[in-house]
């Protein structure tokens, strides 16, 4: 795809996570001293203060938020990431009637900036985001892990590939477009579906679904239904992208990183 600006602007010299992925794998930026000396200070940053329970301030969403930056940056698995994985795990229960969150801190949550994840109900944003961390780090195959998603994916077959509400649909199907078999089961082929029932005139996606976070997840699959959108949505890049080479007023850097993290999973850029 050829645009009209260019969109890698914003990331040069940026330290953030986001911002180092892009420096490393598109600017071709690792090899160089500035960047090793940005890394080992933004990693040094997300390491800090962690609790002897795995967590950081024992709090969900920033253990995330810190779980995250790390998956951008160090990329590879080590203790103090497992024990904070386990702690996230920790706080989910999975029952006959469902999954239940053991978390006080998810109800009033609002700023969920920089996270491929939307405000839901608190148990489907935890789960979301601890199973899309788990496959990330490599625990995609853990016997805890898998009877969650198995679940998931029972529910995603009953309910026509919807979990709960949309939010919570859009947190599930994260973490189902990064499991190397959930990603092709049947649950993720339904919600996809749904989600093209869900696309507009505009080539958007309705009930206040994020453009770039839902572009972002449907270019991680290789299925019909999500193709045929995405061919929609990135059509609307173009005249979408500003001039200073990002996309949206609304957090630029990171919206940007998923439209190129997008467009280079599909080989358009």
């Amino acid at each position: 795809m050829k645009l009209r600006y260019d969109p890698y602007q914003i990331f040069r010299f940026s330290k953030t996570p986001v911002g180092l992925y892009a420096r490393q794998k598109w600017l071709g930026e690792a090899e160089t001293d500035r960047w090793k000396i940005d890394f080992r200070e933004t990693v040094a940053a997300l390491l800090t203060d962690p609790l002897p329970d795995g967590s950081w301030s024992r709090t969900t969403i920033e253990t995330i938020k810190r779980l995250f930056g790390l998956h951008l940056t160090v990329r590879s698995s080590t203790a103090q990431i497992d024990a904070a994985l386990t702690w996230l795990l920790s706080k989910i229960t999975l029952q006959a009637g469902g999954i239940y969150v053991d978390v006080d801190d998810l109800d009033a949550v609002t700023n969920l900036e920089g996270l491929p994840f939307i405000t839901s109900r608190p148990a489907m944003l935890l789960t979301g985001a601890a199973l899309f961390l788990s496959s990330l780090f490599g625990h995609q195959s853990d016997p805890v892990v898998l009877a969650i998603y198995q679940w998931l994916n029972e529910e995603g077959i009953k309910n026509k590939g919807q979990w709960f509400d949309e939010a919570s649909t859009h947190n599930v199907l994260r973490a189902m477009v990064v499991h190397p078999v959930f990603a092709k089961d049947k649950a993720t082929a339904l919600a996809v579906e749904h989600l093209a029932d869900l696309q507009t005139d505009t080539n958007t996606w309705d009930h206040d679904l994020p453009f770039y976070q839902t572009l972002n997840a449907l270019a991680h699959l290789q299925l019909d239904p999500a193709e045929k959108q995405l061919e929609k949505a990135f059509g609307l890049l173009l005249e979408k992208q500003n001039s200073d080479g990002t996309w949206s007023h609304d957090e630029p850097e990171w919206n940007t990183f998923l439209t190129i993290h997008a467009l280079k999973n599909k080989g358009l850029l």
